[in-house]
């Protein structure tokens, strides 16, 4: 297990960043770049507790959505941030790379920009897990500053709302100071299509103005940390709010998972049940293993019970590449006009943001649940208990083209991946299964490549 003193902050400051009031344009962008880094180190991390719950189909059954939902409905809501932070930055003349070795968070890791110590771990989900870690991840409140302490001498903000607060003062200043030139916001390349959450809120926002680009910050301020500490509900769509269209905040609907509120369920899909003359708490729920699995905390494929394994080698090495492949995805989108129709009709964007989204549902997701239905041969102690455990997906960097897929395609080295994994997971393949959905996704232009076109 990793000691608390030797875990390392996920990422480090661009060179050019410098907390405090944001008077230039460099500064602006290292701040945007910072934000899109942190909400890249969200999204696994929900992503991983939400496929530890065994019971995903038992929310239709739920007076609410259900933990399963509610959590996957977050990660798609960061997953929007995400976009709307490059979005942000491609419109004052910055760009990043989400398919590369620094940018994908390697876990554990401390949160950069958080007062007070935040280490963020892939665990299974647990009622100490909300608690400790994604409740403090999107506090509401504003930091209490010390009498007389002068901001520039804090080193990290209070919160991420107080963050992306100064980030809406920057562009208030710099468009006042007219160091921003919305003609060159190159709106033809920022993601403003395929957004699809039935279990959240938001749309995708062109960054054209000083008056889109604070909508988009809104979006993000106003979904997680929610713009009234108080309410604790904000507009399921914060660009465009219309009357009695809301939705809970992150923190307020990791609140109600922690307070038993959203459903967890159990195996055989009777509904929850509370002890007689008891505290108010379910028999089962996010604690119990018969309704959250027991994953491997951090994992990662060189962990020896790994490398022991070629059966779970090969599967991890799969997800890993397939994770990959899908942020790949992503930038060849970034690097193509939105109006590049071709002279069949066909749109080579068009087709990479469908792909992105199948890539997500058909083949990361199958994968991952594959994963968590995979003993590691160990065993943890859960609840006084000694429980076996289980894999889960590392959501690490893959380097494609090295060994013996030199000069080798992205997507053959992938197609490969799999066909060596259905070696000893079969399941894989069928009519519609992981297999057929990998071989459907579109070869792309080798990382790192630029393509503008």
């Amino acid at each position: 297990m990793t000691s608390t003193s030797s875990i390392s902050p996920l990422f480090t400051n661009p060179s050019d960043f410098k907390k405090g009031e944001i008077k230039t344009l460099a500064n602006l962008r290292a701040h945007l770049k910072v934000a899109a880094r942190v909400e890249m180190c969200t999204i696994p991390l929900y992503l991983y507790s939400a496929y530890s719950i065994k019971t995903k189909g038992y929310s239709q059954w739920s007076p609410g959505i259900g933990a399963f939902r509610t959590i996957l409905g977050i990660a798609i809501e960061e997953m929007l941030h995400l976009c709307l932070a490059r979005n942000l930055l491609i419109a004052v003349g910055g760009d990043i790379t989400f398919c590369a070795a620094d940018f994908i968070p390697e876990y554990p890791g401390v949160l950069p920009h958080h007062q007070g110590r935040l280490e963020l771990h892939l665990e299974r989900l647990s009622k100490d897990l909300v608690e400790k870690t994604f409740m403090p991840l999107e506090l509401p409140e504003p930091r209490l500053m010390v009498s007389g302490e002068e901001e520039e001498h804090v080193e990290d903000y209070g919160t991420l709302g107080e963050f992306y607060r100064r980030i809406k003062e920057g562009f208030k200043l710099l468009d006042k100071k007219k160091e921003i030139d919305w003609s060159k916001c190159r709106k033809e390349f920022q993601y403003h299509r395929a957004y699809w959450n039935q279990n959240g809120g938001g749309t995708t926002l062109l960054v054209t103005d000083l008056d889109s680009a604070l909508k988009a910050l809104d979006t993000i301020i106003d979904q997680g940390e929610g713009a009234d500490p108080e309410k604790g509900t904000v507009p399921r769509n914060p660009a465009n709010p219309q009357p009695g269209l809301e939705e809970y905040t992150h923190f307020e609907k990791f609140k109600r998972i922690a307070a038993y509120i959203e459903g967890i369920g159990v195996v055989d899909g009777t509904r929850e049940q509370k002890v007689k003359g008891g505290p108010e708490v379910p028999i089962v729920n996010i604690d119990s293993t018969l309704a959250v699995a027991v994953l491997a905390r951090d994992p990662h494929v060189g962990d020896k019970y790994v490398q022991d394994s070629v059966r779970l080698r090969a599967l991890m090495t799969l997800f890993n590449a397939a994770f990959t492949y899908t942020l790949a995805l992503l930038d060849e989108l970034y690097s193509r006009k939105v109006d590049d129709l071709r002279t069949d009709f066909t749109s080579r964007r068009y087709h990479l943001e469908r792909t992105f989204i199948a890539s997500m549902q058909g083949v990361l997701y199958p994968i991952a649940d594959l994963l968590t239905r995979t003993p590691t041969g160990r065993t943890r102690m859960i609840n006084g208990k000694e429980e076996p455990e289980y894999a889960g997906p590392a959501f690490e960097y893959y380097q494609y083209g090295v060994g013996i897929y030199g000069g080798t395609a992205m997507h053959a080295e992938l197609v490969d991946l799999c066909r060596q994994a259905m070696t000893y997971f079969p399941q894989l393949g069928g009519e519609d299964g992981v297999q057929r959905q990998i071989g459907l996704l579109p070869e792309l232009t080798p990382v790192g490549a630029a393509v503008l076109v």
